[in-house]
């Protein structure tokens, strides 16, 4: 029997050029840090890094996180946030280990990983755009037997905060609609939350439901409707994807004095 691909995904790293500056009173660049060695101890198949990885999409930002992810030696697949910059993320997130948003095959599984950046968001907000979501039924319908995980910055599902849920992706109802005919999508990954959370999405005209699961940050944290004594802390999430089509998934809090 083949092994399960085991991903870490990590979000909302919110880098800055200067690795000393703090955001809101946390260190981005430490916390990132702490995360990565905790991330370094399992043994992981890959990362998935779902947007927000520099907070004014500095370039100088995204290369302290080429310096922080090349040294884990594992792929590392990554898609753009709201405070991204496309085209430098692009441009700099240059090597053999990083994949930007694709399809990608994982053993009996299938990732693809969606950019939802709407560029004219006044307040963070996403959208799928027409050939994106063409696109993804395409490869949908490629692969009919490949269970199948979406990763997107922007949540598609309510979160039940009000203020985060005025910034989800605006033609959720698209996505939604499209993924009811393809039974073969398991789970959906997000970040842009800054909490961890699941949802179990069941739909009237397909057998099985989605699993909509939102991650912690590495840095800054939104504090959930009821908090419990870790939700200040940065975590990330890990997810083990059997090869019958069945997934695991828990998320993991890390502690850490900053400097």
């Amino acid at each position: 029997m083949t092994a399960p691909i085991t991903l870490a995904q990590i979000s909302d790293t919110h880098l800055l050029a200067d690795t000393t500056a703090l955001l809101r009173g946390t260190n981005p660049w430490q916390s990132l840090q702490a995360v990565l060695q905790q991330v370094n101890r399992d043994q992981l198949d890959g990362i998935l890094l779902t947007g927000d990885l520099a907070d004014q999409g500095s370039v100088v930002a995204y290369q302290h996180l080429m310096r922080a992810i090349l040294p884990l030696k594992m792929p590392a697949y990554w898609l753009p946030g709201n405070h991204d910059q496309v085209e430098a993320m692009h441009r700099e997130l240059q090597s053999p280990q990083l994949y930007g948003p694709q399809a990608i095959h994982l053993g009996s599984w299938l990732l693809i990983s969606l950019n939802s950046v709407l560029p004219s968001a006044q307040f963070g907000e996403g959208y799928l755009s027409v050939s994106a979501l063409q696109q993804l039924q395409s490869v949908l319908t490629q692969h009919p037997h490949k269970p199948t995980v979406i990763a997107l910055h922007h949540h598609p599902v309510a979160i039940g905060i009000d203020w985060l849920d005025q910034m989800q992706v605006q033609n959720a109802d698209a996505l939604l609609t499209l993924l009811e005919s393809f039974p073969q999508v398991k789970v959906v990954l997000f970040g842009h939350i800054h909490l961890d959370f699941q949802y179990q999405h069941v739909f009237s005209q397909r057998p099985s439901p989605i699993y909509f699961y939102g991650c912690p940050s590495t840095c800054l944290q939104v504090n959930p409707p009821v908090p419990t004594d870790h939700t200040h802390l940065p975590g990330f999430r890990l997810l083990s994807l059997d090869p019958n089509g069945t997934h695991r998934t828990w998320v993991q809090r890390v502690e850490y004095v900053q400097q």
